[in-house]
């Protein structure tokens, strides 16, 4: 079969003609970009490091560490699911593949809602730090919702595009972004830091405790929340078995490299004494490039965190838009979400659906609650959603490579089949657990009940699903195949 042509079931014909993305123009750098713009690399250091701080101390790096090696050994179950399926259901479809349609499509249901809600609670800040920008450095002076809601138009004219503008514009302003947090991490080394360079961040011993530092790995896991987002381009990449896989694992060690460097010298920046300072601070790296490089500086960073949560709100846009696309051709959701413009093929549906969403959020919500604690309530809930979705994979990666051990062309390996999977599941629920015990206070702890309601409202739509259209559940995730020459 020629590379990336759809094969359709005998359920999608019967279920009548659907849209089709467009197959085979994406390259590695459009995969790439995809990963790297949802990661949000910029945006995830301007405040996580600080709040790792609260509870690990200077020890923020160790946080890191951990927080990457776990997040590699769930990667190494997305990417030997890429390199045999190219869908652009992605982890919905890995994981119907593996636990059967009811489970994938319920991890369909809540990883899309999630990265729904992602698009809202990145574009707040976005838009929050460019009013801050523009009422310091200009003289216009714009609220957040204005200016949310100009950058909410402008998502939705690109996502409506060529997906190569998209893909582009993402890489390029990712790669700036992360440039410039990497210049002011070599400012702050070049400078000796706060009292000489050292390794000690690197000694757990220094978080005030166990507890703690298994905090700040929670806190630095969720940075890595959306490394997988290249998976939803499996149909538009050509050679998408081996350009999707290498974005994929390339984008984690990217990602864990750049936030241990970049939490050590926050850590040396401030003192390893001064640990307590870093976590008070709110604007750690404002405070870093005003100390060692020069207030203009300062401004370029809180400029590039804009723009850095603005193609991180985009990449969402794409991954919700596509997984609703893989839902909607499969029958799971309503066909019209399967539908495509003629002249780019965007599925313009759960693109429009991702915007009224993140409209409507921002203009109740948002403006209900204010920023900090929106952002809080909705970064919370979302994380729940996909954290138990990561799980689900890693379990459906167990049960699927068991059960194709014995095709041709197949291996099976008890690290990279049953170990690796089993460390993602424990670290997905342990992050879910302390995201919960304590329970944090109100509003946020609205979180829990709003994503068991999510849960419970895909439980019954599947049920529903079941019990009238048995035939078309069974279909879910075959809608597609991409084969390679």
């Amino acid at each position: 079969m020629p590379v990336g042509q759809p094969k359709h079931t005998v359920a999608q014909r019967k279920h009548g003609k659907t849209g089709e993305l467009r197959h085979g123009v994406l390259g590695s750098a459009d995969a790439v970009a995809q990963s790297l713009a949802l990661l949000a690399l910029t945006f995830a250091v301007s405040a996580a490091p600080a709040a790792a701080a609260a509870t690990a101390g200077a020890a923020v790096p160790v946080a890191y560490i951990i927080a990457g090696v776990g997040s590699l050994c769930l990667a190494s179950v997305i990417v030997r699911f890429t390199r045999r399926i190219a869908h652009a259901g992605g982890l919905y479809t890995y994981t119907t593949r593996g636990l059967g349609p009811q489970a994938g499509f319920l991890a369909g249901w809540l990883y899309a809602i999630a990265f729904a809600v992602g698009i809202s609670f990145v574009l707040i800040i976005s838009a929050d730090f460019l009013s801050t920008v523009l009422t310091t450095d200009t003289s216009v002076h714009l609220g957040w919702f204005p200016l949310y809601c100009i950058l909410l138009a402008l998502i939705l004219l690109v996502a409506l595009a060529d997906i190569r503008v998209s893909t582009r514009v993402q890489l390029v302003f990712a790669v700036i972004g992360v440039l410039t947090i990497l210049a002011l991490a070599l400012a702050i080394v070049a400078n000796g830091g706060a009292h000489g360079l050292t390794w000690r961040p690197f000694d757990p011993n220094l978080s005030p405790s166990a507890h703690g530092l298994a905090l700040a790995v929670v806190l630095a896991f969720t940075g890595f929340i959306g490394f997988e987002a290249a998976a939803v381009l499996g149909e538009e990449a050509a050679k998408p078995r081996r350009v999707i896989p290498r974005a994929i694992l390339g984008t984690v060690i990217v990602a864990t490299v750049y936030f241990i460097f970049v939490t050590w010298a926050e850590a040396v920046g401030y003192g390893v004494g001064a640990a307590g300072k870093w976590a008070a601070d709110p604007t750690a790296l404002a405070t870093l490039s005003d100390r060692y490089v020069a207030h203009w500086f300062s401004t370029l960073v809180d400029l590039v965190v804009v723009i850095d949560a603005f193609v991180a709100a985009l990449a969402g846009v794409h991954l919700t838009a596509r997984v609703l696309f893989a839902m909607g051709r499969d029958g799971g959701l309503p066909r019209l979400f399967a539908a495509t413009t003629p002249r780019f093929r965007s599925p313009y549906a759960g693109i429009a659906l991702s915007v009224a969403l993140t409209l409507v959020l921002g203009a109740w919500l948002g403006r209900h609650y204010g920023v900090g604690t929106y952002f809080a309530l909705m970064a919370t809930t979302a994380s729940l959603g996909i954290l138990f979705v990561y799980a689900l994979v890693a379990i459906a990666g167990m049960v699927f490579f068991w059960k194709a051990r014995h095709r041709k062309g197949e291996s099976y390996n008890i690290i990279l089949d049953v170990a690796l999977p089993l460390i993602a599941v424990v670290i997905c629920g342990y992050a879910i657990y302390s995201t919960l015990v304590p329970r944090p206070p109100a509003p946020i702890s609205y979180s829990a009940w709003i994503a068991l309601a999510w849960l419970l409202a895909g439980l019954l739509v599947v049920a529903v699903l079941v019990l009238t259209r048995p035939s078309r559940v069974r279909a879910f995730g075959e809608a597609f195949e991409s084969g390679e020459s």
